[in-house]
């Protein structure tokens, strides 16, 4: 609370600053701090768990099945920890991942070919600026640069808590999604079904790396550095 007020106090260009050199995921948090009546998701209060949210990790599909269509957002793991402490200590706590490369061009393709609401239009722009996935990877995905835009941040910027760790329950993973799934909804006690929403209307039938350049999946193994090692995808 006394966070909320002191932040409202500053003049707005010396919020905009401090925003902008902020990370797209600590941005979030602070806008959403920076709300009033903030509290834990009825949604994730029935179920007794918390959903974390990563961007073309499956998570539309996940919400249309176990909250109604419902979605939470993109909040990070350790924004759930300050705000809501005992729900938080309580709750079955989750996310999905995906191979860090097939998460990149799944963005890439999203924001590329599908017509999207404004709060897309910036990150649309920018990726269509690039002749293909190899030039965008080659000119734009850097480790400097993927935290500027929420689509490609890493996912292990929304998972970990306070301290830098990976505190979840279970982490399932795309490659095995509906195994991994059946495996949280028979930990919940629900019976839920796996639809597929928000995929692109111009899928690759093939996997990124069996397209893309070796100097492309070296790019991204470098940008995306932590979620390899953290997340197994080595």
């Amino acid at each position: 609370m006394l966070q909320r007020y002191l932040w409202k106090l500053l003049p707005k260009p010396q919020r905009a600053f401090l925003l902008g050199r902020l990370s797209v995921v600590d941005r979030q948090v602070v806008n959403k701090s920076m709300s009033a009546n903030l509290a834990f998701p009825a949604a994730f209060e029935q179920r007794d768990c918390l959903f974390i949210h990563v961007p073309k990790c499956a998570g539309s599909s996940l919400c249309a099945a176990m909250f109604d269509g419902w979605r939470p957002g993109h909040l990070p793991l350790y924004w759930y920890e300050e705000q809501f402490p005992e729900q938080y200590a309580a709750a079955y706590k989750f996310a999905f991942v995906r191979d860090p490369l097939e998460r990149a061009y799944s963005a890439y393709a999203f924001l590329h070919g599908n017509t999207l609401s404004g709060r897309d239009h910036a990150a649309q722009q920018m990726v269509r600026q690039y002749r293909d996935f190899d030039d965008f990877v080659a000119r734009w995905l850097h480790p400097e640069t993927i935290s500027r835009q929420l689509h490609f941040a890493a996912q292990t910027d929304f998972l970990i808590d306070s301290l830098g760790h990976l505190a979840l329950d279970f982490i399932g993973y795309q490659e095995h999604l509906e195994q991994d799934f059946k495996q949280v909804c028979d930990r919940l006690g629900i019976v839920c079904q796996l639809p597929h929403v928000n995929s692109s209307r111009q899928r690759q039938p093939l996997k990124a790396r069996e397209f893309c350049s070796a100097r492309t999946r070296r790019l991204v193994r470098r940008a995306y550095q932590r979620d390899y090692e953290l997340l197994g995808y080595e």
